[in-house]
């Protein structure tokens, strides 16, 4: 039996997706009963539903099973107890290996997110439990949140068009630790980057310019947005603007609707004001220092073949919602 918790994020549901094609068992951890019939719909033999924070959800999740796939929501923001509470139950519940999702450059302290794995790096590497740790960068889904105005021409994110960021597809991340989970022995006390490649997001517009036919210009909208809504005022006008001379008056109907999705991205207005400070702050961090790649050899080296480029990305997440590439013959 293997455990996936945050089986109902952008990993999980893929992981779950892949190890029920495979027959595996597979335990989800989920925090809602709406989470719990999606994950049923993945796969999920058996589903626990609870707060990854709480102990009986834990035990709950541990037993009986022969490894873990651990993944804590970003809103989590002191991940520590829940690391410390695993590690003291693993004797009891038969646990034979833990598979760790991290983050790129955990040593980054001055980013909460990131400090919290690199805590959660050392306790797992202290405990001598078997453990593999898998370090994602930066997700290309994360640009979906946008997807309404990438149709209207425009390509708006909390961070500089110009800061170079480390992407790698959810695909690829769920394949790769898949791939770990059906023979975790030889990656024992191994860690990997998964990274694909790096780029700007001028050079992500361009990618979403061909595959989407009209131009698209990448637009910066000010972090601080993230926690207050009024910062981003002074950006709306580059926004509209841009859009309505990539796509004329069709540009109306994508804009009202990506402000409407903007409204609360990744329903962070239900977050703790904690956890929404630290992603403000991460993004700030982004914005300057842009989040460059690990180890791009790791990625192809799990899934044994070369991982999705960000062109690929962006025709297959085009089509996915209905839309057919310009450049689909590529």
């Amino acid at each position: 039996m293997i455990t996936v918790t945050s089986a109902a994020g952008g990993v999980g549901r893929l992981l779950v997706r892949r190890l029920a094609k495979q027959d595996v068992p597979v335990r989800a951890v989920v925090k809602n009963d709406a989470q719990a019939a999606t994950t049923r719909q993945d796969g999920a033999t058996e589903v626990v539903v609870g707060d990854l924070r709480s102990e009986r959800t834990l035990d709950s999740a541990l037993t009986g099973a022969d490894v873990l796939y651990h993944a804590a929501p970003t809103q989590v923001i002191d991940e520590r107890p829940i690391i410390e509470y695993l590690i003291a139950a693993v004797p009891s519940k038969g646990l034979q290996h833990i598979v760790f999702h991290s983050v790129i450059h955990p040593d980054l302290h001055e980013l909460t997110h990131h400090h919290q794995k690199d805590v959660a790096e050392a306790l797992l590497r202290e405990s001598g439990i078997p453990t593999t740790v898998l370090r994602p960068s930066h997700y290309m889904q994360n640009y979906l949140e946008v997807w309404e105005f990438l149709q209207a021409g425009v390509m708006p994110y909390p961070v500089s068009p110009d800061s170079v960021m480390g992407v790698v597809d959810l695909a690829d991340v769920a394949e790769a630790a898949a791939n770990v989970l059906a023979d975790p022995s030889p990656h024992t006390g191994r860690t990997y980057d998964l990274s694909t490649v790096e780029l700007t997001r001028h050079q992500m517009a361009q990618i979403w310019a061909s595959v989407l036919g009209h131009p698209v210009t990448a637009i910066r909208i000010p972090p601080s947005s993230l926690t207050n809504t009024l910062t981003v005022l002074p950006a709306l006008a580059s926004v509209v603007g841009h859009a309505l001379q990539s796509t004329k008056l069709n540009a109306v109907g994508h804009l009202a609707r990506g402000a409407q999705a903007a409204s609360n991205p990744r329903d962070m207005k239900n977050w703790p004001a904690d956890a929404r400070e630290a992603y403000r702050v991460m993004m700030a961090h982004y914005d300057i220092h842009g989040l460059p790649a690990g180890n791009l050899a790791d990625l192809p080296s799990l899934l044994g073949h070369a991982p999705t480029s960000y062109g690929k990305f962006a025709r297959r997440s085009s089509t996915e919602r209905g839309r057919t590439p310009a450049d689909a013959s590529r």
